[in-house]
């Protein structure tokens, strides 16, 4: 990586400090990979001429078991939240939205609130309203 990419990473880095959710997911990736993001945790921080070590790669994953359990969902009504199961963003929806209605139906996974679906990792689709 170019000095001026470095600098320029480095000062998008302190204009957009980590933020909670992504604090948050470390913690849930850290859970399954059994190590921590330093540079999310802050015990990392990147130096111009930072040399890339391959510090926290290891050979086998962590023996905790993974849940794959699918989100709970709540029966259909018309003010549901709606998520995408099959969208790689895990993309929702709220009565308003554009696309709320162009979903196939075995894709849309229904939340009571839009706070459940934030929970479940899904973020909002951008062309919502605000």
């Amino acid at each position: 990586m170019s000095a001026q990419q470095q600098r320029l990473l480095m000062a998008w880095n302190k204009q957009f400090p980590v933020s909670a959710w992504e604090r948050e997911r470390d913690r849930r990736i850290a859970k399954i990979m059994g190590h921590s993001n330093g540079f999310v945790t802050g015990s990392s921080t990147w130096q111009l001429g930072h040399p890339n070590s391959g510090a926290g790669v290891v050979g086998q994953p962590a023996a905790q078991p993974v849940n794959r359990t699918p989100p709970k969902t709540v029966k259909a009504s018309a003010n549901t939240v709606r998520g995408n199961r099959n969208s790689k963003e895990q993309i929702y929806h709220v009565p308003g939205c554009p696309n709320y209605n162009s979903m196939k139906a075995n894709n849309i996974i229904h939340f009571a609130h839009e706070a459940d679906a934030q929970a479940a990792g899904y973020r909002k689709a951008k062309n919502c309203p605000k």
